[in-house]
């Protein structure tokens, strides 16, 4: 994994707040991109992974072939590196969709390359790209000078203040939608937000939105498909919400299923800073690891949920400290695994297995 993923500083301001944000200019109107179309008028998307690649192809249906650059389970999309095929298959493509926040800068980077920054739908806005942070692992135990102390509070207040700025600005793009665990403490954000159902609807409407400018003479058919796509989603977001798992905790060895859980009513009882780490790529510190290995040998926490797609040989110490202490263990993928045949599909077999730890631990 590389070694830092998060977005530029004036943009840690909560996941949530940043969705659906087409990149600046319109994907239809260039002499370049009239060039690059098919001669049968089929569209072609790019998309970083096979989650946005199944939501989109729902979306588009039969007016585009839509095709992932990262469509392999046992890959992580954190660490992927473009290929020259990848390169050909950018500089051909009408729409590009990529993730942002830093978790698919190697698909912006084409693009640039490619001359297709137009083309690119981020549904997370900023700069797509890894930049240094703190190191998150520094053992924070020794008081701090007095001089720094000021200086960290001056900055939490100015914290404070955007992530006020920021709650306004969601009303009005995700009304009613709010997370608790889009940190910014140890430098972490997530975003992995298409594990956020909420979110996923709201991406549906607005792309199918943004497409209507790419081909209007589809812009019906694409507002039909995404609004049946976004009811399907709703129906998963509202069975999850029911599970109703409040005074149950989770750990993660990493974010990926963070959003879908805290919706379920699971407290994150992992560390901040453990997931910083995690997502700048590092070791996570000797402290953290032995709080981790800690809470799931001793069953602070009632459910382990585990990427397999990240593993290291300390989140699989802390997975067979888990195990051997009765501990509930599930895996959550960062792609659409090989036995489901689409996202929605994924979604529910996510929540069903989630309701049944929820059921057994309450007997």
């Amino acid at each position: 994994m590389p070694a830092s993923r998060l977005l530029p500083s004036a943009a840690v301001l909560g996941v949530a707040t940043l969705l659906l944000s087409a990149c600046a200019g319109s994907a239809g109107s260039t002499e370049d991109e009239d060039a690059s179309a098919d001669p049968s008028g089929t569209l072609s998307v790019i998309t970083s992974t096979d989650v946005y690649a199944d939501l989109v192809q729902e979306i588009l249906g039969e007016t585009a072939e839509v095709t992932a650059l990262v469509d392999n389970p046992a890959a992580d999309p954190h660490s992927y590196e473009a290929t020259p095929q990848d390169r050909l298959t950018v500089d051909g493509a009408d729409v590009i969709v990529a993730n942002g926040g830093g978790y698919d800068p190697f698909l912006t980077r084409l693009a640039a390359t490619s001359g297709k920054e137009d083309a690119v739908y981020q549904l997370i806005e900023g700069d797509n790209a890894h930049v240094e942070a703190e190191d998150p692992q520094e053992d924070s135990s020794e008081e701090a000078p007095a001089e720094d102390a000021e200086d960290e509070h001056a900055e939490d207040e100015h914290a404070e203040d955007e992530h006020a700025k920021d709650e306004h600005a969601e009303e009005d793009v995700h009304e009613g939608h709010d997370h608790a665990g889009e940190e910014e403490s140890g430098g972490f954000v997530n975003e992995h937000i298409w594990y956020d159902l909420a979110a996923m609807s709201d991406f549906a409407q607005d792309f199918s939105a943004h497409m209507a400018e790419v081909s209007p003479e589809n812009a019906e058919l694409y507002a039909d498909n995404a609004a049946a796509l976004a009811e399907e989603i709703d129906a998963l977001d509202e069975r999850n919400r029911a599970i109703e798992a409040e005074g149950m905790s989770f750990l993660a060895t990493e974010a990926v299923s963070q959003f879908l859980l805290t919706d379920a009513g699971f407290e994150d009882a992992t560390d901040q800073q453990f997931l910083a780490a995690v997502e700048h790529g590092d070791d996570v510190s000797a402290r953290l690891y032995q709080q981790a290995l800690n809470a799931a040998a001793d069953q602070e926490i009632d459910l382990l949920s585990y990427n397999p797609q990240t593993e290291t040989n300390q989140s699989a110490q802390i997975r067979e400290a888990a195990e051997g202490a009765d501990v509930a263990v599930l895996d959550f993928n960062e792609t659409i695994p090989d036995e489901h045949g689409s996202y929605l599909e994924w979604m529910e077999a996510n929540i069903d297995a989630v309701e049944t730890v929820v059921e057994e631990s309450r007997g």
